[in-house]
């Protein structure tokens, strides 16, 4: 299963409606945050797009699995999924930017019939990056395609595009990923633990990519987030700020993560408990007490301040007033909660 696509069924039924109905636009263009699985709901679309049993897709296709959009078994769909199909072409940044070169090699290519399928499907990942000179390029080839061609976009950022190409295409938009996918993703193709998994999904603001992020930050060597809690409790904050205030950028951002990570987990397990009871469940006359909602207050606190932190590193505030703050306000909140 594809978790990322799996996370945006409307999309998903668009897309599948379109199929089955045969009238096919020439672009479309799938707009939505940074994260939320674009590019993989691209190339699924793509797939139904090059299907060679796509003229034969009715309610099959989809049934008991709710992201099909293609049969998954011919040659076409086997090429996609191999990464060798020639009529399958990915547009794609060079270094910043997609320049007028990769509009040129569309062009070739467009006056090229196609291989294996009835149609050949470009893909222009991130489209906001193409420069003046191939948005222009590009609306041209929009404005008079040729029948067997279709167009694929995808952006974060719908206005860095000009109004001429999103007018020229079907807009299909994508909202930020729920955390659920984000964690099945994590726990099947990454092999992360599944209660890490989702402890990272509720931090990464339905972002896959941010989720990757924490998770490769929340490995590196070095930051231990039990023990710089635990620091945090029995020392002076001005002299630990003091002491992280002087790790260059990347640090910094890892000492908040792997706070981060401490904090989710306080929280998560104070939420099981204050809910279920410590053994999973409350006897017939037992009640939460006042501990566990202190608990579940200190270290959502917590995760705010840590917040607040990220944001304040992000503008150029002085760390060592960032982390001075932090640290006395997570101390403040653990001495309360005694």
């Amino acid at each position: 299963m594809n978790y990322l696509v799996s996370g945006q069924e409307v999309p998903v039924k668009i897309l599948k409606a379109i199929l089955r109905s045969g009238r096919i636009a020439h672009a479309y263009l799938l707009k939505g945050p940074a994260g939320s699985g674009k590019a993989a709901l691209a190339r699924e679309f793509a797939k139904g797009l090059l299907c060679l049993n796509q003229s034969r897709a009715d309610d099959s296709f989809g049934t008991g699995d709710g992201i099909k959009l293609a049969c998954n078994v011919c040659e076409s769909c086997t090429r996609v999924d191999n990464h060798t199909h020639p009529d399958l072409l990915m547009i794609e940044k060079e270094g910043t930017s997609i320049r007028i070169s990769a509009s040129h090699s569309m062009i070739k290519e467009v006056l090229t019939r196609p291989f294996v399928s009835k149609r050949k499907v470009f893909i222009i990942d991130d489209a906001e990056a193409l420069t003046a000179e191939a948005a222009n390029a590009l609306l041209k080839l929009l404005e008079e395609p040729p029948a067997h061609v279709n167009f694929i976009l995808t952006t974060s950022n719908e206005s860095a595009i000009p109004a001429t190409v999103i007018s020229r295409c079907q807009v299909i938009p994508l909202r930020a990923l729920p955390a659920e996918a984000i964690a099945g993703y994590l726990h099947q193709i990454h092999n992360v633990p599944i209660e890490l998994s989702r402890e990272i999904a509720a931090l990464s603001d339905g972002s896959v990519h941010k989720a990757l992020w924490l998770l490769s930050q929340g490995d590196q060597e070095g930051v231990d987030g039990p023990a710089l809690a635990g620091r945090i409790v029995g020392s002076s904050p001005v002299e630990l700020a003091q002491e992280y205030s002087k790790a260059d950028s990347q640090d910094r951002h890892r000492i908040l993560v792997a706070l981060e990570l401490e904090f989710a987990q306080k929280l998560a397990k104070a939420a099981m408990e204050y809910n279920y009871g410590e053994h999973g469940a409350y006897g017939e006359h037992e009640r939460p007490d006042a501990g566990g909602a202190d608990a579940l207050k200190t270290n959502f606190q917590a995760l705010k301040a840590i917040m607040r932190a990220r944001q304040r590193l992000g503008a150029n505030a002085n760390p060592f007033l960032v982390f001075c703050t932090l640290f006395m306000d997570i101390q403040r909140f653990i001495t309360e909660e005694i």
